[in-house]
């Protein structure tokens, strides 16, 4: 039963897809409408990740492992570097063509980001409540162990950074080679930042991709042109990267260790961390460079994508409350969850059955916020 699942995702991925013909190009390959329909994917597809880390990821107990999702256990990080690299797009061609775009630039922004997180970090204090765990503040200057009360939170610290980042460079100081700068120079400093306090690798792999995306946006004509140019070729070639540094990101630590026993690689941890985070950087810009050219040829558009692609930052934060209900363990390994599905077909069906309505719920509420904020047309 779990091909259905394979099946549906395909079909909400193409379903009304339109295939531009030979010499002729989708222009609107990073529209907001293609690319939103795209993140209401993403969005969906990092579920099926979080579903497959409690399901089939190799670190699990043996006892509790139920394979069909093994294909999505990596496919997090890619999905949340679309995200970015469209946020950075849309931030920078909005301030491009908005003259008023930066009044009340942060509350607009960050305040319907933080309502969603806040809330939904308030059921899992709930859930530590209902099993008597510890309710534990993460330090984000302690030397690792960097454990957050919401388990898929990193993402809204990492995005409010570039959201500030952007609005120091291009509502501050203005001049814009100066503001790609200070993008440039802060994402720098949040990669250092993560490093120096041994963050896992997911929360800067793909923190670059904001850059990238205000850049795409700047030489959209000159990349866009250049892309038409053997196409074919550079789109079989982005392929091959994208299967080579795969690969190599998902077994990172087996071939550092080789490298180690080859003394071409110190035999450190925190060197093989950084590796890991490096090759998956790698493929992040990789990845982005195939959705970039596919989207050249595909227009994407389709009734559920759309649907999804209204609610993607609530989906995202709301998931897991349900994944952790219904999962093995609830938070922690050993600790009981509302009620066990062992099925795996059936515990997708039920996350995705019960994440859609409440995050559906959730962005109403954030959307009323988000016009209250909004500074009134004169």
């Amino acid at each position: 039963m779990i091909v259905v699942w394979y099946v549906a995702l395909a079909a909400m991925l193409f379903g009304g897809a339109k295939i531009c013909k030979s010499k002729t190009w989708n222009e609107e390959n990073m529209s907001f409408d293609q690319t939103k329909c795209f993140l209401g994917f993403g969005a969906v597809v990092i579920s099926f990740h979080h579903m497959s880390q409690v399901t089939c990821a190799p670190w699990m107990d043996p006892q509790y492992i139920r394979h069909g999702l093994d294909i999505f256990v990596t496919a997090g990080y890619p999905m949340v570097a679309i995200f970015l690299l469209c946020s950075g797009y849309g931030l920078y061609k909005s301030a491009s063509t908005k003259p008023d775009f930066f009044k009340r630039f942060l509350p607009v922004r960050l305040v319907p980001v933080l309502i969603p997180a806040v809330l939904t970090t308030l059921v899992y204090v709930c859930f530590r409540l209902m099993r008597n765990l510890p309710i534990k503040l993460n330090n984000p200057v302690a030397f690792g162990e960097h454990e957050t009360l919401h388990p898929y939170i990193w993402y809204i610290p990492c995005m409010i950074v570039m959201y500030l980042l952007f609005y120091i460079g291009f509502g501050i100081f203005k001049k814009e080679s100066f503001a790609i700068f200070i993008v440039a120079f802060g994402t720098f400093d949040w990669v250092l930042y993560c490093i120096r306090f041994a963050y896992e690798p997911f929360w800067f792999n793909a923190a670059h991709m904001f850059l990238i995306g205000i850049l795409v946006a700047k030489y959209e004509k000159k990349f866009f042109e250049s892309c038409k140019k053997l196409y074919v070729l550079r789109l079989i070639g982005t392929v091959i990267l994208c299967v080579i540094l795969w690969y190599s990101a998902n077994h990172a630590g087996t071939i550092y260790l080789w490298l180690s026993e080859m003394s071409l690689a110190p035999d450190n941890g925190n060197i093989a961390d950084l590796f890991t985070a490096f090759l998956q950087s790698l493929y992040t810009l990789a990845f982005m460079s195939l959705f970039y050219l596919l989207g050249m040829k595909i227009k994407l558009g389709n009734p559920v994508l759309r649907f999804f692609s209204k609610f993607t930052l609530e989906f995202y934060l709301v998931h897991g409350i349900f994944i952790h209900m219904f999962g093995y363990c609830m938070i922690y390994a050993g600790i009981e969850p509302v009620y066990y599905i062992k099925n795996v077909p059936l515990f997708i069906l039920v996350v995705l059955g019960l994440s859609t309505p409440a995050a559906y719920g959730l962005s109403i509420v954030d959307k009323k916020v988000g016009k209250l904020l909004k500074p009134k047309s004169k």
